[in-house]
């Protein structure tokens, strides 16, 4: 399971009033349901490459479509089911943030508004650029300190 407990020396920016998402200062934090198949899911600021705003619907509508209108070979009243589902997949459908990192996408679980979705992106994009600017001040000072470890090499 991913550990969703706060690293050292993180602080949250903003939650949702049910704990669902939050932004912290070093990553974006998707949780689920205890009780629910999903693992929890964070992505760190500094691996975020691209933003989308995607109308995503259920697919399960979709397939049961799709089976239902396979099915008109064999009756013809398959096709009102075939219809049904495609328009509740249609009905469905939400507007969501999709946020894109090098092997995973996460989506957001809001259903927002175009003003509080850009909103939304600006204070990440914002928190995200405070996270690559304390990284590049920090690697500056670790690479310079030397190694005061000694080495060792396997001789007989």
């Amino acid at each position: 399971m991913v550990n969703t407990r706060l690293l050292a020396g993180e602080q949250y920016l903003i939650q949702t009033v049910d704990k669902r998402l939050a932004l912290t200062t070093h990553r974006v934090i998707q949780r689920f349901a205890p009780w629910s198949f999903r693992r929890n899911k964070f992505l760190f600021l500094e691996d975020i490459e691209a933003w989308k705003v995607k109308a995503t619907g259920n697919s399960l509508y979709l397939s049961l479509s799709i089976a239902s209108a396979l099915a008109v070979y064999f009756n013809d009243s398959f096709a009102l089911l075939s219809g049904f589902f495609i328009t509740l997949f249609l009905m469905t459908r939400y507007r969501r943030i999709h946020i894109f990192s090098a092997d995973q996408v996460l989506v957001l679980p809001l259903e927002v508004e175009e003003s509080h979705a850009s909103s939304l992106i600006e204070m990440v994009r914002q928190a995200q650029q405070d996270r690559i600017n304390r990284l590049k001040q920090t690697a500056p000072e670790t690479a310079a300190q030397p190694l005061e470890q000694p080495v060792y090499s396997l001789s007989a």
